[in-house]
């Protein structure tokens, strides 16, 4: 008889125990584990990169800080992008806004800025003042990028290729005239290749857009507003703590464009 009123004390304490386990959690993260993808777009986002690079840790460390458990796959832009819009991933690290895209994903706060810019080889003449006087050029672009508005509106010859590192490489061997490539990206594929990178290439005016890297999560989850809610609430809480700061200057990005307006901002009262 003792030992049967001990055992209903323990199931009821072990419920109780739960049940206070349960609460400390917020209801919407329990068990929520989170399937993520991006395409490797080094020096933001690569498995060949320390920490999976800075755009990634950001991510990642708000969604842990929200409560959720990730696991990530790299694929290229495209499938990535296909497995976020049909459901098969829960969100995409480093998307681009277009508002064709909020019809399948909602956007996190920015983690990042980036400076699009043409890149050309130093020794062609080549200038503009408007786009349209490139049209007798080739520009290599990435497949499935989202290329800046302006750009898309010049209607330009463009050649896709399946990465930017292609791309450089066709630039160098004239292939193409002219690249369209993040500024940042291209400081990373010169100074890891060949040695003739070193003084080979020049921007080509000032860059056409300045894009913002989200994370995107799939409209197919149905608490994908909650999800971007909480992540965006982490966020903020790593950037008033300076986890962001030693984010960015862990990967060489403390003078960001973005983040440097934004940790200049006074912390609201």
């Amino acid at each position: 008889m003792l030992q049967s009123v001990k055992n209903v004390v323990c199931e009821r304490l072990f419920v109780w125990c739960s049940l206070l386990l349960f609460i400390a959690v917020p209801w919407s993260v329990q068990g929520t584990a989170l399937k993520t993808v991006s395409n490797d777009y080094a020096p933001f986002y690569s498995q060949n990169m320390h920490l999976n690079g800075v755009v990634y840790q950001l991510a990642t460390e708000a969604l842990t800080q929200s409560g959720y458990q990730t696991s990530h796959q790299f694929y290229p832009f495209v499938r990535a992008a296909a497995l976020t819009q049909n459901g098969l991933a829960d969100g995409i690290i480093g998307l681009w806004y277009r508002q064709e895209r909020e019809q399948w994903a909602s956007y996190s706060e920015p983690l990042l800025s980036v400076n699009i810019v043409l890149l050309k080889r130093k020794d062609r003449n080549i200038s503009y003042q408007q786009l349209q006087e490139l049209s007798s050029y080739r520009i290599g672009i990435g497949r499935g990028y989202a290329n800046p508005e302006v750009f898309k509106q010049a209607k330009l010859k463009t050649e896709a290729g399946s990465s930017d590192e292609e791309n450089l490489k066709k630039l160098f061997l004239g292939r193409v005239d002219l690249v369209l490539i993040s500024e940042d990206v291209a400081h990373h594929f010169v100074a890891l290749g060949p040695i003739e990178y070193r003084q080979a290439f020049e921007v080509v005016g000032k860059p056409l857009s300045v894009e913002l890297f989200h994370f995107g999560v799939s409209k197919h989850r149905q608490d994908h507003l909650q999800i971007v809610e909480q992540f965006n609430l982490a966020l903020n809480n790593m950037k008033s703590s300076g986890r962001v700061g030693d984010i960015l200057r862990l990967h060489g990005f403390e003078e960001n464009g973005y983040w440097k307006k934004e940790l200049a901002r006074p912390s609201p009262d």
